[in-house]
């Protein structure tokens, strides 16, 4: 197990919408979309809400028509939400219902994803269906090796479909202290096909999880947060990995400060590299050396493999400043 040390930037402390669990995101003509929301008590609220930025948020629908907690994807140029039915909207606003019953019915935490052309329904338990048109949907499997697991991170790497960690309704050894009738996984499968799946690594450094969610982004698969059913806690960790097997730990610094991706000052992090893959910008004030001179601001730029991409140190009073790509 390795680790590297980065941070996160909040945008905002307080968004236009509630504080939620269980809501579904999206990205759909170059918006943040974001469906429905549990509150606590087991209420259900059916908003829909998108952003061009992530900070401000406009509500699209406070009613949304299709089944609570409907899993969203864009396919074809338009948005699905999936459940129990299927709708299908061009825009996000006004929705058509072309499917009154799926095949796998209203069942929870599974995930709906595009790969090779077809939308794939995958858990919760062991079936995966996989649809053309949202109307017709086909069993890939109903056994699938991981057997009846739910609630795992599942995202699209490599070319493959993967799901990582993720429970099963079965009571464990020793009994895990959250749920009681559960036991979660920290291991990590993929497919190219959807019925057949490898288990490419049974035990991974991070612990075993519910709850999780996953991304691929900036040539690695992410694996972020999640239920640590066995010690009733949840967790905030974040992995990256780029093969399923070696995993890197991301580990937030608090002691430094962090600045975001700025295109428009003509460079990645406004330090004149033109550099894409940039992930995350680090920068350390360093103490003065004399009595009188500014304090040293050294900022550095890094690739999501920890490649230094560029740096770049100044004064704060802007009398020095010096940038380079690597």
């Amino acid at each position: 197990m390795s680790s590297t040390h980065h941070n996160w930037e909040r945008l905002v402390e307080h968004a236009e919408f509630s504080p939620r669990d269980t809501s579904e995101g999206v990205v759909f003509r170059d918006k943040m979309w974001l469906s429905n929301a549990y509150h606590h008590g087991n209420v259900l609220v059916r908003d829909l809400w998108n952003s061009t930025d992530g900070i401000h948020w406009s509500q699209v629908s406070d009613d949304t028509p299709y089944d609570g907690y409907s899993e969203m994807v864009v396919f074809e140029d338009r948005l699905f939400a999936v459940k129990g039915s299927v709708w299908v909207s061009d825009d996000g606003e006004r929705w058509t219902k072309i499917l009154d019953e799926t095949p796998f019915g209203m069942t929870g935490y599974g995930e709906l994803i595009v790969y090779k052309g077809k939308m794939w329904q995958i858990g919760p338990g062991p079936e995966v269906w996989s649809s053309t048109d949202g109307q017709h949907w086909d069993c890939a499997t109903d056994a699938a090796a991981c057997g009846d697991r739910r609630s795992s991170a599942t995202m699209l790497f490599d070319d493959k479909l993967w799901r990582i960690a993720g429970n099963s309704e079965q009571e464990n050894s020793p009994v895990e202290k959250g749920y009681p009738n559960f036991t979660t996984y920290n291991d990590v499968w993929c497919s190219t096909d959807g019925a057949e799946w490898t288990q490419v690594l049974e035990h991974a450094p991070w612990a075993p999880r519910m709850w999780c969610r996953g991304r691929a982004y900036a040539g690695a698969l992410w694996l972020i947060g999640g239920f640590d059913n066995a010690n009733h806690t949840n967790l905030g960790d974040v992995w990256y990995t780029h093969d399923g097997i070696t995993w890197t730990e991301f580990i937030s610094d608090p002691d430094a400060r962090w600045i975001h991706s700025d295109h428009d000052s003509g460079g990645t992090n406004g330090t004149g590299t033109d550099e894409d893959d940039v992930l995350y910008a680090q920068r350390f004030d360093l103490p003065a050396l004399m009595p009188g001179y500014a304090t040293v601001t050294v900022q550095m730029n890094y690739a999501a493999d920890d490649r230094l991409q560029s740096f770049a140190f100044g004064d704060d009073l802007g009398s020095l400043g010096i940038s380079t790509a690597c």
